[in-house]
């Protein structure tokens, strides 16, 4: 792995249930900046952050990470604990036995940096759907990652949040990798440093974002025809 990478994915196989779900697959991430990876439904896409994250191992090739503790992970499907919104976005942070001073402190500033201070006490999992997705984005920059990997963050937000997740990831891509899954083609216009695309467990093409703006309209036709 070079200097200059983050994140890359070298020759890896997977199944599951006796489906193949990556063969020989292969991806380098640009080392900062924003990858927006695209791809329809059952192109690999979700997995292919559980395999980054760790979640999933893979049965052959290699994923090289740098600092593998030092990834935020937001997953499609929120996993909250038994416990209120403060417990669960300072989890990760007492995890990596942070001393409570800094958590109280560093937990209670992004709740009012996100405006959702009112909710610290409400139990997490009787949260809408929107306001579940938009404390699991919270909880995952908790601890202000090196490395970044969201799945679909957005989809159950509202404007308003969205262009907060949004403002924070274009305020944070100079000195993140953040690598994110989106359906939304006009969300990967505005955000994407480099959009890649997958269909049925294959690395297809990565466009940088002046590239994919310029033939924007004959890749999304070529993609889904």
């Amino acid at each position: 792995m070079s200097e200059n990478l983050q994140v890359e994915l070298k020759n890896i196989f997977l199944k599951l249930e006796g489906n193949e779900i990556f063969k020989n697959f292969s991806l380098r991430f640009s080392s900062k900046g924003i990858s927006i990876i695209l791809g329809p439904n059952g192109s690999g896409k979700t997995i292919l952050t559980k395999i980054m994250k760790g979640i999933v191992n893979i049965d052959k090739g290699k994923v090289l990470i740098k600092k593998k503790n030092d990834i935020g992970y937001a997953p499609q499907q929120v996993v909250f604990l038994r416990r209120n919104v403060f417990d669960n976005i300072a989890f990760p942070l007492r995890v990596k036995g942070k001393r409570e001073s800094y958590v109280k402190q560093r937990v209670n500033y992004l709740l009012t940096e996100f405006n959702i201070f009112d909710k610290k006490s409400f139990s997490a999992r009787s949260l809408s759907a929107g306001n579940a997705q938009f404390i699991s984005f919270i909880r995952s920059i908790v601890d202000d990652p090196n490395i970044l990997i969201l799945d679909e963050p957005c989809s159950n937000l509202d404007e308003i949040h969205r262009k907060k997740v949004e403002l924070y990831l274009k305020r944070n891509k100079k000195k993140k990798k953040i690598i994110m899954i989106t359906h939304d083609f006009l969300q990967a216009k505005r955000l994407a440093d480099e959009i890649i695309l997958i269909e049925k467990g294959k690395f297809l093409v990565k466009y940088n974002k002046q590239k994919f703006l310029k033939n924007e309209k004959n890749i999304i036709k070529d993609f889904f025809s």
